[in-house]
């Protein structure tokens, strides 16, 4: 009977060591990646990964202008290291001058004498007591202008840049009517109060007196104009000091500069002999075009001061001027303009001197006046560039030739200015 049970017994334990075994290796058991039983219940999907925390009370946009990027940071040292200055310009253009419109004439001790002219287009008659034209009415004071200057501080020196331009300066005479203290029928005739305009002209070249001369008669009226404008920029570098501080400074200066001077001049005249013809209008257009530019060489000497600095600026510029010239006229008022036109290069300086003060308001604001003057030797400008001559005709009168001469002139401008310097 026990033997039985015993056996009984024995088969029970091997049989339920052999389950715990299998439950634990079952346990213990990962399958392959990828590899999972399949089954016809719904998952939720998971993840390996936390999902990230977003704290909105520590993090914010990012700045607008970090000074510790390059650009950012390039820009506000050349921020802290400039100045500008802005100006108001008030200069005077050399004006034409008081020589006569036309061609020189023998025998006259002024421009402003009179004598007795002749019409040699209507054979040779008298036109009376007549006088010349001058340029003298013509001023070009009182321009208005801008300048602004931007300077910056290098190591072991100063880069300056600027830029300046005046408006066009146009300035205007007519003579009115010639006619004034006149009776009939010699309207067309001259008399010392109310004497004729003529334009004179050299017979091929040639000067000629009063007897002879070749002239356009006006005995209506006779009307100028001259329009002249300036504007120019320049690079300066500039070197430290030799003694920094307050007092005596001198600096060497040194860079490139262009000039570029826009200028026409017109002559326009009216005759019909007493008012007797139609109107013959003679007229003639000048214009020029300077283009000066080269290497700059100077200095600057300056007693500064905390409050105030005086400083005076020599400058030469030893270059070239590329300039170009037009003539057109209709002498006969036949509608039919000819036009002459030329273009050179010529050596040319620039000249200036520029005498300045500043009274510091504060370390960042400045009042700024100064004067400058400025000298260029070889000029073209449009009133002395007009060939005023003649030749004879076959019936004892004269064919115009006006036409272009280009000549080159001195040519000076000075003037005041005002304003403020602004320092970061």
């Amino acid at each position: 009977m026990l033997r039985p049970n015993l056996y009984s017994a024995l088969t029970a334990m091997v049989m339920m060591f052999t389950v715990q075994g299998q439950l634990f290796a079952q346990a213990q058991y990962c399958p392959p990646e990828g590899v999972y039983p399949q089954s016809h219940a719904m998952h939720l999907p998971r993840s390996e990964y936390q999902a990230p925390i977003v704290d909105h009370y520590v993090q914010s946009a990012p700045k607008l202008w970090d000074d510790q990027q390059p650009i950012e940071w390039f820009v506000g040292e050349l921020a802290r290291r400039s100045w500008i200055r802005v100006e108001y310009l008030h200069w005077n253009i050399e004006k034409p001058g008081d020589g006569l419109i036309g061609a020189p004439v023998n025998g006259l001790n002024s421009v402003n004498q009179q004598f007795e002219a002749f019409d040699n287009l209507n054979g040779g008659v008298s036109v009376g007591t007549s006088r010349l034209q001058t340029n003298e009415v013509l001023d070009l004071d009182d321009v208005s202008g801008v300048r602004g200057t931007w300077g910056l501080a290098l190591n072991g020196g100063q880069l300056e840049l600027n830029f300046f331009g005046t408006e066009q300066r146009n300035e205007t005479f007519t003579t009115g009517n010639l006619r004034n203290f006149r009776a009939a029928p010699n309207l067309g005739i001259g008399n010392p109060v109310s004497p004729n305009v003529v334009l004179p002209l050299t017979t091929n070249g040639g000067v000629n007196d009063t007897a002879n001369l070749n002239a356009i008669v006006f005995d209506d009226r006779v009307g100028t104009e001259m329009a002249s404008q300036l504007w120019g920029t320049e690079a300066s570098f500039l070197t430290d000091p030799y003694l920094p501080g307050e007092g005596f400074q001198w600096q060497w200066l040194g860079g490139f500069r262009y000039v570029n001077l826009d200028e026409s001049f017109s002559f326009t005249g009216v005759n019909d002999a007493g008012n007797t013809l139609a109107d013959r209008v003679t007229r003639i257009n000048s214009s020029t075009v300077n283009n000066m530019y080269g290497p700059q060489f100077g200095g600057r000497a300056s007693l500064a001061s905390r409050w105030v600095t005086f400083s005076a600026t020599p400058r030469i510029v030893l270059g070239l001027n590329d300039y170009s010239n037009t003539v057109s006229a209709d002498p006969l008022g036949t509608g039919t303009f000819t036009s002459e036109s030329n273009e050179d290069i010529d050596f040319n300086t620039i000249t200036q001197l520029n005498l300045a003060g500043e009274i510091h308001l504060n370390t960042h604001l400045s009042l700024y006046g100064g004067y400058d003057f400025m000298w260029m030797p070889r000029v073209s400008r449009p009133h002395t560039n007009i060939r005023y001559n003649s030749t004879p005709g076959a019936g004892g009168d004269f064919v115009p030739d006006i036409g272009l001469d280009s000549k080159l002139k001195n040519f000076m401008v000075e003037g005041l200015s005002v304003g403020a310097v602004f320092r970061y």
